[in-house]
């Protein structure tokens, strides 16, 4: 969404609500990282505020993931089943409702949930985040610093996803370090994320058009974010930071390939993602595949919408310049999250793709 002012102020962090008055049904101030250990390892790192009116309260949400899995094929079908290490720590937090406490100091919004997570949020548009679980299991200390402008949901005017989802708010991609401890464990960090600042009325998940992907991708030369309503809204944001050319509007298109059963989402996910976006000066397309994916989820009622969130391990690129000039991309990284009007497919007997049943707990979603 193309922004008269695309720069993101303390205001904008601040945020509360979708007119000035009043506190919107849905806030957050979220965070999803791509990043490698000083050990050498891959690890995903995720974590939110999420404040949700209906449900009366404010909720923490801290996870983990570490490594890579493998896709098979199942024998005598013709399915594969995708073998994800998934995450190694999931919490969550409910807190009732006026745990939540925004601060506005002189050069900063410091946000708060209870005593799992803090952020605080700079002028210069960095984000330092600091979780923890209190019990000696998990601590991080994280920051992410990001390039040029976010992709907008609304400023100045609230985005509509739907006509009753009223909506304001970015989703904005780029570099990340700092430290996290797990289990006894330090692990130093770099990569590549994204976080989000969200404020909405209402959202349905029947209304996405029976499927959603929210994410990024990051190169070397050139950050991006994306936000697909399958049958609706379709949004991003593309920085190249060698040239300082902001894209926020053009034409996205989002394909997916090599389907593979995901068994605790009880569903199928695609191991591989292209993503075409043409712009003013160019085409900027990406390839991504899935080595990690874990299920997620937040009002822990009947799990009707399944939710997942994919890792990349592998990532290429390429920007194609309007005059044929072509720039290979590196250095790719991203994670989307996707989510499910239904499990896909719902309509065939899970006994066709499945050779063994899911065990352990299913995550309620949104």
């Amino acid at each position: 969404m193309k922004i008269e002012n695309p720069k993101v102020t303390l205001a904008d962090d601040a945020r509360n609500c979708v007119e000035e008055e009043g506190r919107s049904g849905f806030l957050d101030w979220l965070f999803e990282f791509n990043v490698t250990g000083d050990d050498g390892e891959l690890y995903a790192l995720g974590g939110s505020i999420l404040s949700l009116d209906l449900e009366k309260i404010d909720l923490v949400t801290l996870n983990l993931s570490k490594g890579t899995g493998n896709v098979r094929q199942l024998k005598n079908s013709i399915y594969k089943i995708g073998e994800y290490p998934g995450s190694i720590m999931d919490k969550f937090y409910r807190n009732p409702r006026g745990a939540l406490n925004v601060e506005k100091r002189e050069h900063s919004v410091y946000v708060t949930c209870g005593k799992h997570y803090a952020v605080e949020c700079f002028e210069d548009n960095s984000w330092h985040i600091q979780a923890d679980t209190c019990d000696g299991e998990y601590k991080a200390d994280l920051w992410h610093r990001p390039h040029g402008y976010p992709l907008w949901y609304g400023r100045e005017k609230p985005s509509y996803l739907t006509q009753h989802s009223v909506t304001y708010g970015y989703n904005w991609s780029g570099d990340v370090e700092g430290e996290f401890t797990y289990q006894g464990k330090t692990v130093k960090i770099k990569g590549t994320g994204q976080r989000e600042r969200y404020v909405a009325v209402d959202s349905s998940a029947a209304e996405l058009g029976g499927w959603e992907d929210w994410g990024y991708i990051t190169f070397n030369e050139l950050h991006s974010s994306m936000y697909d309503m399958r049958l609706g809204m379709k949004d991003f944001a593309v920085y190249d930071l060698q040239t300082g050319k902001y894209y926020p509007e053009g034409e996205m298109e989002i394909t997916h390939e090599d389907w593979v059963f995901m068994r605790n989402l009880d569903g199928f996910i695609p191991s591989v993602y292209n993503i075409k976006i043409k712009t003013a000066d160019g085409v900027y397309e990406a390839r991504a595949h899935v080595g990690n994916a874990r299920v997620w989820g937040v009002t822990f009622k009947v799990p009707d919408y399944p939710v997942a969130t994919l890792v990349f391990d592998k990532v290429e690129g390429r920007f194609t310049y309007n005059d044929g000039t072509v720039k290979t991309l590196t250095g790719g990284r991203g994670t989307v999250s996707v989510r499910q009007w239904h499990a896909y497919p719902n309509v065939l007997p899970r006994e066709l793709y499945s050779d063994d049943s899911p065990t352990g707990e299913k995550f309620d979603t949104l």
